[in-house]
């Protein structure tokens, strides 16, 4: 096994791991348990607990970053890139089922997570909608900027994915809907009152 898929294999048991014991139980033996490798091999990559946790978050969003990308790669039509992306980036529970596990399990630990990561994940869509946004009387005209749509959209994207129920794999769909009809029409204009 190469140092890559090694190192994988260990943030992918990881994260089972803490979606089945949690934060404060976690522990290195749990790692190579769900990692299916030996505490020798687990310290030559990481010194502790920390390291891997610090490491799986870095892995979560380099992972989010591929799965939009695959999907795009699947779907590069910009007239579809909104809903491509916001449907990838809901899609990541059936990628990586943990991350759902640990939503349920780990809910201070997720919210710390997102808090960290917002920054993160904001750079990663603004580097696929970009294309979509930058000529949309909304971003043209000033009434927004691209890291604000972007951050909108992760927002609402995130509470849908946090809070699960029957209609939020719906969401990116709305959004996009919501986005083609704003751009259609224009930003709202002011009306003078006399």
């Amino acid at each position: 096994m190469s140092a890559v898929s090694t190192v994988e294999a260990i943030l992918e048991g990881a994260a089972r791991a803490l979606g089945h014991r949690g934060v404060q139980k976690l522990s290195m033996s749990d790692i190579c348990d769900e990692a299916g490798v030996s505490r020798g091999t687990l310290y030559r990559y990481f010194k502790s607990k920390d390291d891997v946790l610090e490491a799986l978050s870095q892995h979560v969003l380099e992972s989010m970053a591929v799965i939009i990308q695959e999907a795009v790669d699947e779907r590069p039509a910009l007239e579809d890139r909104l809903r491509v992306v916001l449907t990838a980036m809901m899609s990541f529970t059936d990628r990586l089922p943990y991350t759902m596990a640990l939503v349920q399990t780990e809910p201070a630990f997720s919210l710390a997570f997102f808090r960290r990561s917002m920054a993160s994940y904001r750079v990663i869509l603004e580097r696929f909608l970009s294309p979509v946004l930058a000529d949309s009387a909304p971003v043209r005209s000033g009434v927004v900027t691209i890291g604000d749509l972007c951050e909108l959209f992760e927002r609402v994207v995130l509470s849908a994915y946090v809070i699960r129920d029957g209609d939020a794999g719906s969401v990116p769909d709305l959004l996009a809907d919501m986005w083609g009809a704003l751009v259609a029409h224009g930003p709202p204009q002011a009306t003078a009152t006399a």
